[in-house]
């Protein structure tokens, strides 16, 4: 469970060992902190083990950090591949999904860690979310017969339901309460044009947002000790129409994508948006949505102080400004004060 104290979680991603590697993570500002990612093999559901030097690094920096180590498995889809589709294959067939059980528990366990996080995003159809829940209940039995003392997270869509042309398909609601320790709502990537892709609160009724999504996972019956806000640690890049109209919302050439945090051109100057909770930063035709210091502490404190969540979570560590952590820092300051 998130417990008395809540969850203050990190994603350390394996990819961005060589800029950012798991010495540097700086450990004092969480409570979590999940190995990001690794894959399962489609053929017989195990694992995909390729680094082990590197688990071992990060273990040893968590543990001497007295934190909590979580192993993530799958991840969002890349331009070379989509670990959901091992994963949903997996989940559909008895033998496998058994295998993959019992492989995460002993990968667990040769390691260290203190947890196993599924990061399955996203499910396609209805029947993916059938199977999610039945490898959600077989997963906490299973650790339960062997006696791991594992949690057991997942990281999900804003929202319980996800957009699937013109149906939506549901997630688990059930399952997830009765098995997982805590989920972690992924709470960014909402809007396509120029706006708060991690906005707290919507400025027009299509878009989704975090109040939004975290209502929804509390009205499927999820309490909210169990609910985990994401907070990204990237922003969104778009080229302006016109420099002079600027604002949320503004017109826009093109959209250039992710842009980390510590890559924004001056992104501690950027502008509060109080309406949405996030911030923005303007620069001729270049235009940056993120979360900065200011956003990220009032968007947890209005979260925490509406006994909204039972924690946050960021995302991804090496993204932030790596000397001072500011980012880190403000979330970990928000979350405590």
């Amino acid at each position: 469970m998130a417990g008395s104290n809540g969850i203050k979680g990190g994603y350390w991603l394996s990819k961005q060992a060589n800029v950012f590697p798991p010495e540097r993570i700086p450990t004092s500002y969480f409570t979590h902190l999940f190995y990001a990612f690794v894959g399962v093999n489609a053929t017989n559901g195990k694992l995909i083990i390729s680094k082990s030097q590197e688990i071992k690094n990060f273990m040893t920096k968590v543990h001497n950090g007295h934190k909590k180590a979580i192993l993530s498995i799958g991840g969002p889809r890349s331009t070379t591949e989509n670990p959901s589709t091992a994963i949903s294959v997996v989940a559909s067939d008895p033998t496998k999904r058994a295998a993959f059980i019992n492989s995460t528990i002993d990968e667990a366990q040769r390691y260290g860690f203190d947890g196993l996080d599924l990061a399955w995003e996203f499910p396609e159809t209805q029947v993916d979310m059938d199977h999610m829940a039945t490898l959600f209940e077989e997963w906490r039995s299973r650790v339960d017969d062997r006696q791991a003392e594992l949690l057991l997270t997942a990281s999900v869509y804003f929202a319980t339901e996800i957009p699937r042309g013109s149906q939506s398909i549901t997630y688990p609601a059930d399952s997830i309460n009765l098995n997982l320790d805590f989920v972690n709502l992924i709470l960014y990537d909402y809007t396509p044009t120029t706006a708060a892709h991690a906005q707290f609160h919507a400025n027009q009724a299509y878009t989704g947002s975090g109040d939004r999504g975290i209502t929804s996972w509390s009205n499927a019956g999820v309490p909210a000790n169990k609910l985990v806000m994401g907070i990204p640690f990237f922003g969104k890049k778009w080229t302006l129409l016109d420099e002079n109209d600027n604002g949320i919302g503004a017109p826009v050439v093109s959209y250039d994508g992710v842009v980390p945090y510590n890559q924004i051109p001056g992104a501690s100057n950027g502008t509060y948006d109080s309406s949405t909770i996030s911030q923005y930063l303007a620069y001729e035709t270049s235009w940056y949505g993120y979360d900065g210091k200011h956003s990220i502490t009032e968007k947890i404190h209005t979260a925490k102080r509406g006994n909204l969540v039972g924690g946050y979570f960021v995302y991804a560590l090496g993204d932030e400004d790596s000397q001072g952590h500011t980012l880190s820092k403000a979330a970990s300051d928000a979350w405590d004060n």
